[in-house]
């Protein structure tokens, strides 16, 4: 038995969010005293996957067909699905980004396994297996028990800290080619809004809304000089580890 992680990466590199996973993935797998096996797809180089090691991951599966250079839910679900049945993985965690909403699901059914998502906390395992989860918009939660076998949890970005264990890891090449109906639907290009970052990537997030009336009350000297600051419309910039952002911004749970 093991757990397996999809780290998720963006242009060959990985997001706070996807070592978030993985210290969250490998938070589970020490409860349940398994490996944790990640799984990553698309051209990565060595040196970035090596990087996994250091947040609890044993071994990195990774596949870099060209058909998976653009992330597409069928397919990416088929490689996670087919990892976790070579690794005999009793729970697959996935971050709720853009994209791990669309694959957790049919990762879950390729599985037949039960699915919690927009988790929040690590999962209780006394007798029962609950998670907490974020319910209508973040504006509650829920409590829910997950009884199947296998189990698919896809866990909100910034729900959980980047936790370094030292550790290392070993890369494997996984041979898998998804059927040719997974692309019935293909992705035929990506294009960013720009170059800020998001604001579920962000270290520190400061509001610019009526709490600090005008924008000459925004003084990015008081953020370290690592603030651009936003128009209170929602509109969002970044630079560097810091986010300012209006009152109609994006909420952003809280890492601490």
């Amino acid at each position: 038995m093991s757990v397996l992680v999809y780290i998720e990466n963006s242009e060959g590199a990985f997001r706070k969010s996807a070592f978030e996973a993985v210290s969250f993935a490998s938070a589970i797998a020490t409860k349940l005293n398994q490996p944790l096996v990640a799984i990553s797809i698309g051209k990565v180089s060595q040196d970035e996957l090596a990087k996994v090691g250091k947040y609890g991951a044993t071994k990195v599966l990774t596949t870099d067909s060209a058909q998976l250079t653009l992330p597409n839910p069928q397919p990416y679900a088929s490689v996670i699905a087919a990892a976790a049945k070579s690794e005999n993985a009793e729970v697959i965690i996935l971050s709720a980004s853009f994209a791990g909403k669309s694959i957790a699901p049919r990762v879950a059914i390729k599985l037949d396994a039960a699915l919690a998502e927009n988790v929040v906390s690590l999962p209780s395992m006394d007798g029962a297996f609950t998670v907490k989860k974020g319910s209508f918009s973040g504006k509650a939660f829920s409590i829910i028990e997950m009884m199947e076998g296998t189990k698919v949890i896809s866990m909100m970005p910034n729900s959980y800290k980047v936790i370094e264990s030292g550790g290392t890891t070993t890369v494997s090449n996984f041979d898998f080619t998804p059927v040719d109906k997974d692309f019935a639907a293909s992705i035929k290009e990506r294009v960013r809004a720009g170059n800020t970052i998001s604001l579920p990537e962000a270290e520190l997030v400061v509001s610019a809304g009526r709490g600090m009336k005008g924008p000459e009350n925004w003084d990015h000297r008081a953020f370290h000089g690592g603030v651009i600051v936003a128009k209170t419309d929602g509109v969002h910039h970044g630079s560097g580890k810091f986010v300012v952002f209006g009152i109609e911004g994006i909420d952003v749970a809280d890492a601490a």
